[in-house]
């Protein structure tokens, strides 16, 4: 930002253009930003939306992977079924990074695996049941990235905002008074110079 100070030291037409050339690049970059902020505000409700439906999906998933469950206790007991259960699903967990308008989000991955996986002595239906749930796990992921998705625009909005307030508020506002009394200042001295030269004319003799 240019140095007041500076500028009432040597009020000239440099000084001038350099104001106007960081107050275009401030309402610039303004103009930038609320593009921005915009943008992220349409994909933070696109998220909400998302994470709206996604927990109504797995609501419903999970209500019907219980049911299958409670059928299950009742024909093999709670601790048969809790015996059967301690198995960790196979596959593979993918974890990045993807950058949309230059914010960091996460993305995650579950890919299931095709390695077949039984228990002796048990009904096909505790299978069907396992499946269910190891089934939502990428639906799980899915929603946790958008949560944490969430989070992550809503801080980044905040800080475009405040950014944008201090460039509306303050930056603009002193560069548009700097440039003022520049103008002002650079009136004055050219009325004095015609002053001056009036009175050197009229001194010399000269009309």
């Amino acid at each position: 930002m240019v140095d007041m100070i500076t500028i009432k030291e040597s009020p000239n037409r440099k000084e001038l253009l350099r104001v106007r050339d960081e107050m275009g690049i401030a309402r610039k970059g303004r103009e930038i930003l609320q593009d921005k902020i915009d943008a992220l505000v349409s994909m933070f409700f696109r998220y909400v939306k998302t994470r709206g439906e996604k927990r109504r999906e797995i609501g419903k998933r999970l209500l019907e992977n219980y049911r299958k469950l409670l059928i299950l206790e009742s024909r093999l007991g709670v601790s048969g079924v809790r015996n059967g259960s301690g198995s960790v699903p196979y596959g593979e967990l993918k974890m990045g990074m993807k950058k949309i308008m230059g914010v960091s989000l996460p993305k995650l991955e579950w890919k299931s695996s095709d390695r077949p996986f039984r228990f002796f002595n048990v009904p096909f239906s505790f299978e069907n049941a396992r499946s269910g749930f190891e089934g939502m796990l990428g639906e799980v992921l899915v929603l946790g990235e958008v949560e944490h998705g969430i989070k992550v625009l809503s801080e980044e909005i905040k800080k475009g905002r405040k950014v944008l307030n201090s460039l509306e508020n303050f930056v603009i506002p002193e560069l548009r008074g700097s440039e003022k009394w520049i103008e002002l200042r650079l009136e004055q001295i050219a009325r004095e110079d015609y002053l001056r030269s009036k009175m050197l004319k009229k001194k010399l003799g000269i009309s």
